[in-house]
Parts: structure tokens; sequence; C-alpha cells
């Protein structure tokens, strides 16, 4: 065998021993990788936090169905998250949300609200609209069973002086469909037992809560409670969600409810003219029709200076 051939075994020996040893350098640097990546992807310690289950606006009432326990990373708590073990389910629930809070995001104590707090009614509060508060007495509150999320009318009685000695009795639905957010000072959020209340608190609009000024200084104001159903009725005031309806749409006069009282409306045939002189006190028809009909004097009957 000549020298070259010599030299060119060598060199492929050479060659070959070469890629053998690169070949484990490259898998065990393939090795060392892979188990460094499976110390990183190891398990971290987690603890468990409530998370919205749903988007929540602000001035939702929470319930057990609007929150969910989520793993979360212990090097990632804050204290003002609710955490399993540190606190209960049932510490969130009747709370109230004052600021928006997307799904999966985190509840914190900031963002909710409990019943007492500052800020409580705000939040229960539809945008735009305003909270008054109307005194009552055991009749208008319906012995007790009205509550706060029902819906109501209120109803005004008050009496129509025409004169000092003329005076009629008259009720009239002034509000319709008038959310209920508290009652004396129970929310929604407590417990439902029956009480006669003194006050009610609604939610109405601002030229509503001017008008609510007015009608408890002319009299007496009634809540009636509205069904939860339509009753039929194929109109914006029969859905419980809509807004509140500020119109007188019936009313009630006294002569309609004793025959004993006097009737307010006149006869629409004749003219009424009252007469006072001192303390005596004469009504004149005239007819309306045709110019040939003739006045009718009544007698005179007693009374006070008109």
């Amino acid at each position: 065998m000549n020298p070259r051939s010599l030299i060119l075994i060598a060199v492929a020996l050479v060659g070959v021993v070469g890629v053998v040893f690169f070949t484990r350098s490259f898998l065990a640097d393939m090795q060392n990788q892979a188990s460094q990546v499976q110390t990183v992807s190891a398990p971290v310690s987690t603890a468990k936090i409530l998370v919205a289950a749903k988007d929540l606006p602000v001035g939702t009432i929470l319930t057990s169905k609007h929150v969910e326990w989520q793993p979360w990373p212990e090097a990632g708590l804050n204290d003002a998250y609710f955490q399993g073990g540190k606190n209960k389910l049932k510490e969130i629930e009747g709370k109230v949300v004052r600021s928006p809070v997307n799904r999966g995001q985190p509840m914190t104590a900031s963002a909710v609200v409990a019943q007492g707090e500052r800020g409580f009614l705000a939040a229960v509060l539809t945008a735009g609209m305003r909270a008054v508060t109307v005194k009552l007495s055991p009749v208008a509150s319906v012995g007790g069973f009205i509550f706060p999320g029902d819906r109501v009318d209120v109803i005004l009685t008050h009496t129509i002086e025409v004169s000092r000695s003329e005076k009629y009795t008259a009720a009239e639905t002034v509000f319709q469909n008038v959310r209920v957010l508290a009652v004396d000072q129970r929310s929604a959020v407590q417990d439902e037992k029956i009480q006669v209340a003194k006050t009610a608190t609604i939610e109405v609009t601002p030229k509503m809560a001017e008008k609510v000024a007015m009608l408890e200084k002319l009299g007496t104001l009634s809540l009636s409670l509205r069904s939860l159903t339509s009753d039929g009725m194929q109109t914006a005031e029969a859905n419980p969600d809509s807004p509140p309806i500020s119109r007188t749409v019936s009313h009630t006069l006294g002569h309609e409810v004793s025959r004993f009282l006097p009737a307010m409306d006149e006869d629409a045939s004749t003219n009424t003219v009252r007469v006072s002189r001192g303390n005596i006190v004469s009504t004149i028809e005239t007819a309306r029709a045709g110019p040939g009909s003739q006045p009718s004097g009544s007698q005179p009957s007693q009374g006070d200076d008109q």
C-alpha cells in the first residue's frame, strides 16, 4: 500500500471520529435544553381567586352566577382580590358593581360596593336617573308587600279647593312603571322580611324628581303594585323594564266613590254663576243653547264668605 492511500485512510478515520464526537455533543446539548425547558414549565404554586363569569356592567347586583373561582399564580396575587380560603363566595353576593368588570377579570374590593357603604345607591341607579324618597302610610305601601326591585304606579290623593266652601276630593295616577330602589333603608340585597314601610325610595327622571317635591305638598302619595306580566297591553308602558312614565292617565273624583260627595263637573248644557253677598250665596244657571234662553235663579243658601 502506497503512502498516499495510508494518508487518505487516516484522514477518513479522523473525520469519522470527528463526526461521532460532534454528534454526541449535539445530542447532549439537546438533552440539556430539553431538561431546562421541563424545569421552566414545571407547575408553579397557584391559588384561587374570584373572577367575573361574564361582562358585568355598573349597577349589577352580584349573585353566585356572576362570578367563578379560577386558579391564579401566587406571585401575582393582590390583597384586593377575593381569594379562596381567605374569602367566601357569600361575601360578594348582594354587592353592587360600581365600575365595569370584563369576563375573566379578577373581582376586586374597589370594583364593588356593599349595602350601607357610600356610593351604594348611586351604583344601583340607572344612568341619568335620580333617587327620591317619598313618605308612605301603612296602606300606601300595600301592607308591606312592596319590595325593592318592584315596579309601581304612584297615586296622588288630594283636595281641590275651588273656594273656602267648595272643596272636592280627587285621586289620580301621576307616575307609572316606577322602579322601587329601597323600602325604608332596606334594599334588594337584604332579606325580604315583610315589614310595613314608612318611606320608599324610587327611581325617577330629573323632571319627575321635581314633581315629587311638589306632589308631597299637594296631598298623600300611595303606591300601586304593577304586575310582572304585560296584562295583555301592547304598549311600552306594559314592559316592566321600560322607563317610568310621568303623566296622569286616570283619575277618580270623590262623587264617583260616594253619592254624598258633590260632583265637580257641572252640567255642560248650562253656565253656573255663583253670586256672593256677605254670607248669602246664590247660584244662577243660564242655558248655553240659543239666544232666547232665560236665566233661572236658584234659592239663596247660607255659607261662608267667598
